[in-house]
């Protein structure tokens, strides 16, 4: 009698795991009103940012927004930044320089190096997160989608330090 309870309560808990929903990505913030999202990714210009190092994500308010949002991303998404010219900010050129000695670095092991290559490449992002947060104001612009990865936090799909035109 009792191996009959503990198979039925096994096939219930079962039956449960088997159903349960799957994570839902949270919905984009109300400034992705259509005008700024394209194929399901929002892109806005932020007034600032900080980081949190430890997770490698960075939050900061939208111009367009009023509530922060908290984004994370791989190394692609980071891009050279675009319309200062010679006269960039001192972060700006550091975030181009960063972006252009790990955009070479081989990580095959062939070469004697890939071990630090590889580590390059994958804390590029936490670096270029922190010379964001002193970009002079506005001067960010992200593109983000929702994300089931990370509850209250969006993927980065680009981001890069851009001139107001």
């Amino acid at each position: 009698m009792n191996s009959l309870r503990l198979a039925g309560a096994a096939a219930l808990a079962a039956g449960a795991v088997l159903t349960a929903a799957p994570a839902q990505a949270a919905p984009l913030p109300g400034f992705c009103v259509p005008d700024v999202v394209v194929d399901g990714v929002c892109t806005t210009r932020m007034t600032s940012v900080t980081t949190d190092v430890v997770n490698g994500t960075i939050t900061g308010t939208p111009v367009d927004g009023t509530e922060a949002i908290t984004l994370a991303g791989e190394g692609e998404a980071y891009l050279k930044s675009e319309g200062f010219g010679d006269a960039a900010p001192e972060p700006v050129q550091h975030w181009d320089s960063t972006l252009a000695q790990v955009s070479g670095l081989d990580v095959s092991p062939a070469d004697p190096n890939w071990y630090g290559n590889a580590k390059a490449k994958v804390f590029l992002p936490r670096t270029l997160n922190d010379l964001a947060t002193q970009f002079p104001p506005d001067s960010l612009v992200v593109g983000f989608t929702a994300d089931e990865a990370q509850p209250g936090v969006f993927r980065l799909v680009s981001i890069q330090p851009a001139l107001r035109q």
